[in-house]
């Protein structure tokens, strides 16, 4: 990754030298990697609780393009990707929604540019560099005054400080990036100047980067799977029942899918000003801003299978054949000229353009006082972000054909269709729409601390704080329902044939086989775009997504620090009292089309949460380390099932609500450790950990009246509770001068039982086995890096989604030019791996993924 902050952060490392030895020990931690990781082992073995650190040097010299992709090599963590990039994080087998990311201690508000993305509250990290960081740090068990909010661990982020780091240092970084599978050149940029006055009690630190990146992705995907009812016909054939008398049960279908080519332009345009001023030795004061914003402009075309609308369009299917109650392979018939819904089409080809952006940004100001026995600190700050889809453009061109889907072959959709993919003219235009989204996250903090030393034969100081949050969260969505064939795409009578364009190079080269539809007739997406322009659509909102969620916490704690000869110790407890208040509509009519079908709903919760903690550490030896704690963690449920809301088909008499009674997830965590400094930069650690969940968020169908009409209907409840628990290892150490090993394992074992239905189900988020491996080689002229990172399979949280096994490799070089210049080589994804993502079985794939390799070649300059 870009190694910005190399030089930069050295400077960092520690308070203002008040000795000489002091300068002297500064002096030679700043040579290498070596000092690096002596300093965050340093870091970690003199921490008050469980906790796993990196540093920017340590971060800079791996091939990392943002802060997700650096926390990956952290013991515990477990990586999300999307489209190639690590997007979100989770710590120890839980889901990146149940834990909470800081900026130098503080919320930092985010959002999501997919218009069908559920507001969520993991951060989305695609929006922080690696650029920006001074220092990451996991906390695995939480302190009373540490913010609620984290099933698993919290991450924090730490930014530079001007007065800690070199006067009027520069630093300026200039790579080409080039994917594979894109085939494009992209370039980085990245900067960063710190001044301080020559009194040296007052200093600004400004940060730049701006990244390209033009990104591809092939994929095979099916969605909707569910179980469905079949009629047996008198000639063989089925069709699609909603009886419960009917033929065959419950087998497990496909909605749709397709082959797709996902293509975005990302440019991330970041910035940090940290200002400084310390006017005297009782008082400092700090500003720290933040504002990073993504530009996300993307297309996607697919070339479509639609089970869903042969069935709802009087279709049926013939040669069906069925697997682990999987319908893995049928014949789909065209469909009468003549049906329900009027639309004498089978399939469609599909191409969507958007035009996205997310942000984030945030104000913070710190003022710390030293007040003789008292250290106080107070803070005030707001972060606000926000951002979505402001143009999703849709076209689908439709054709009455027979089609046949087999997914028997495992990371294979095989489709063939009786109307050639190819012959543009015979697929006509019957859909176009114009739609939007758009969400905001936003939070006001407010908070004192207050610190005493004590005279004490035990007791070595007392804290107590508080804190005031206010979070608000909204989401609207808009959609335009002018565009269907009964109205404008039939009236502009518009084919494939209009819009030819040049198939992409290479689709699906790695993914399936010979009989994979590999190549369809594509749209062109700008002379599309263009024409687009002059349709009239006319947009409502979609007010069955439509949410506005309120969260105002307030929090006290109080906090001893304990200290002896053999042993450190804090003990404290936090209390928390939450004020929801969910607004959403509520249907209470039909039609849906219709604005006066919806009402606005208002409820109120307040609940109260109380947080005990304890950490204690041990020394065992010199250099032997035991750690036990125990604690009661929370966190709160995603906003979306948090909407008092019921959204529902009259006609099929079933749909979906959420459920604004929601308690938070609830557990309580025992851990120990145990940690060997065996040399100066090595360490071997062992940390236990269980978690007992009380309550994990399900599904739950019931009976509901709505419009004098009974109807089943979902909800997210508080069902059955959960263990997770799990062991990790660490191991890092210099083997001989300049070659060493950074390697650690998590097995974590989620267990609980669905409630509901009474199955064994997978903890969200937890993958059984976590590994990561790197080896580097450093010298006066050389520093490399082979990184390996691996997890198995996983529940994604999203329906009975499975994320099968995934490994990545990547690599980094930097070749010391002279004092001030570097020579930067790096690569992302190696070994070119393949995403599967599968729904209850592995003949219901879901997603089958390749994103291509990414090189860098740069420079970096120093001064």
């Amino acid at each position: 990754m870009t190694i910005l902050f190399t030089l930069c952060s050295f400077m960092s490392m520690a308070n203002p030298p008040v000795t000489s030895d002091e300068k002297k020990l500064e002096t030679i931690q700043i040579r290498g990697f070596h000092d690096s990781a002596i300093k965050t082992l340093r870091d970690k073995r003199d921490s008050q609780s469980i906790i796993e650190a990196i540093s920017a040097q340590d971060i800079g010299k791996f091939p990392d393009k943002n802060v997700a992709e650096a926390l990956q090599r952290i013991t515990g963590i477990s990586l999300s990707r999307a489209q190639g990039e690590g997007e979100r994080v989770g710590v120890r087998g839980t889901t990146p929604e149940q834990n909470r990311t800081f900026l130098n201690g503080q919320a930092i508000a985010s959002a999501d540019w997919w218009i069908s993305t559920q507001p969520n509250r993991g951060f989305n990290y695609t929006l922080l560099p690696a650029d920006l960081v001074s220092s990451l740090e996991v906390y695995k068990t939480p302190q009373a005054d540490h913010n609620e909010g984290s099933l698993g661990g919290s991450v924090n982020i730490k930014t530079q400080r001007p007065l800690h780091t070199e006067r009027n240092h520069f630093v300026a970084n200039a790579q080409i990036q080039y994917n594979d599978l894109s085939g494009e050149f992209d370039p980085q940029l990245a900067a960063f100047y710190n001044w301080t006055n020559p009194d040296k009690n007052f200093g600004a630190l400004i940060t730049f980067t701006r990244n390209q990146r033009s990104l591809r992705r092939d994929g095979l995907e099916s969605w909707g799977w569910h179980e469905q009812n079949f009629q047996q016909n008198t000639d063989g054939t089925l069709t699609a029942s909603d009886d419960n008398t009917a033929d065959i049960k419950n087998i497990w279908t496909p909605g749709g899918g397709g082959s797709a080519i996902f293509q975005q332009q990302r440019i991330l345009t970041s910035a940090t000003a940290n200002f400084e001023y310390q006017p005297n030795l009782d008082w400092n004061i700090q500003l720290n801003t933040l504002y990073s914003v993504l530009n996300a402009d993307n297309s996607n075309q697919n070339f479509l299978w639609q089970p869903s609308s042969v069935f709802a369009r009087g279709g049926h299917i013939s040669d069906a054949r069925i697997s682990d109650n999987t319908l893995t392979y049928a014949r789909y018939s065209q469909v009468p000229e003549q049906n329900a819904q009027n639309l004498p089409f089978s399939t469609a080809m599909e191409a969507i353009w958007r035009e996205s952006e997310i942000n984030t940004s945030s104000v913070h100001l710190i003022v710390s006082q030293q007040a003789h026995l008292w250290q106080n600190q107070y803070q005030i700050g707001f972060t606000k972000g926000g951002g979505g889809s402001k143009q999703d453009h849709t076209s689908q061109f439709s054709a009455n054909t027979a089609f046949s889907v087999n997914t028997t072959e495992r990371k294979n959709i095989i489709a063939n269709y009786d109307v050639s993919p190819l012959d543009a003219q015979a697929w006509q235009l019957t859909e176009a729409r114009n739609d939007s989204q758009d969400s905001n996250d936003q939070e006001l903090y407010l908070q004192g601390d207050f610190e005493r030393a004590v005279d004490h034969s035990i007791i070595s100081a007392i804290k107590v704080g508080a804190k005031y949050r206010d979070h608000q969260r909204d989401f609207i969505r808009y959609r335009s329902f002018n565009g269907a064939f009964d109205g404008i795409a039939q009236q502009l009578d518009w084919t494939l044939a209009d819009y030819p364009a040049s198939f992409p190079h290479g689709f699906l080269s790695d993914i399936g086989d010979q009989y994979t539809l590999r190549n369809y007739s594509f749209a062109n997406i700008s002379a599309l775009s263009k024409d687009f322009q002059t349709i009239d659509f006319i947009k409502q909102q979609e007010k069955a997504s439509r949410f506005d969620i309120q969260e105002r916490t307030t929090a006290g704690y109080v906090k001893l620090m304990l200290d002896g000869d053999d042993y450190r110790a804090n003990l404290g407890v936090r209390l928390v009292n939450t004020r929801q208040d969910a607004g959403a509509y509520k249907r209470i009519g039909s039609p849906v089309e219709q604005q006066e079908s919806f009402a606005w709903q208002q409820h109120n919760k307040n609940y109260v949460d109380i947080l005990p903690s304890a950490n204690i550490s041990i020394d065992l030896n010199e250099n032997l380390i035991a750690r036990i704690s125990a604690a009661r963690v929370m966190s709160r449920p995603q906003y979306n099932h948090l909407m008092p809301s019921t959204n529902y088909n009259v006609t099929q008499a079933q749909g979906q609500g959420g459920n604004p009674d929601l308690d938070p997830y609830r557990a309580n965590q025992f851990d120990l450790s145990v940690e060997w400094y065996f040399n100066d930069a090595a360490l071997l650690s062992v940390a236990l950990f269980n978690k007992d969940v009380e309550s994990f968020v399900e599904f739950k169908r019931t009976i509901e009246q709505h419009e004098g009409i009974e109807m089943t209907i979902d909800r997210p409840i508080n069902g059955s509770g959960g263990t997770i628990r799990g062991v990790e290892i660490g191991y890092q150490q210099e083997l001989i001068y300049g070659f060493g090993l950074i390697t650690n394992y998590t097995f974590v074992d989620g267990d609980r039982t669905d409630s509901t239905s009474a199955r064994d189900d997978y903890v969200p988020g937890t993958s059984k086995h976590t590994i990561n491996l790197t080896s580097y080689y450093e010298n006066d002229w050389l520093s490399s890096r082979l990184a390996y990172n691996y997890r198995t399979h996983f529940a994604t949280g999203v329906g009975e989604t499975m994320m099968d096994d995934f490994g990545q490799l990547d690599g980094s070089v930097t070749f010391k030019i002279s004092d001030s210049l570097d020579f930067v080589i790096e690569a992302i994804n190696l070994t070119d791996e393949i995403t599967y993502l599968y729904e209850r079985n592995e003949y219901a794939p879901t997603g089958i993924y390749q994103n291509g390799r990414r090189f860098y070649v740069g420079v970096r300059y120093s001064h």
